[in-house]
C-alpha cells in the first residue's frame, strides 16, 4: 500500500500531467513523458494502485500521440 507521502505526489503528478495536456506549452509531450514515468515507478510497489493506473497511462499516452 502506498503511503500518504507517494499518494500526494501520485495527485501533484497527475495534476500537472493535465495542465501539460491542456495547456500545451513548449516541450510539454516530453514533460509528460518523464511524469508518465515518475507515476508507474511510484505505483510500481503497490498492485492495486498499478492496477487503476495503468489504463490511465495508457489513455495519456493516446493523448500525446494524437495531440
Amino acid at each position: 500500500m502506498m503511503d500518504y507521502a507517494a499518494a500526494r505526489e501520485l495527485v501533484r503528478l497527475r495534476y500537472e500531467l493535465r495542465r501539460l495536456v491542456v495547456e500545451r506549452p513548449a516541450g510539454a509531450d516530453a514533460a509528460a513523458r518523464t511524469i508518465l514515468l515518475r507515476i508507474e515507478a511510484l505505483v510500481a510497489s503497490d498492485a492495486e494502485e498499478a492496477a487503476t493506473v495503468d489504463p490511465e497511462i495508457a489513455r495519456w499516452q493516446v493523448s500525446l500521440t494524437t495531440g
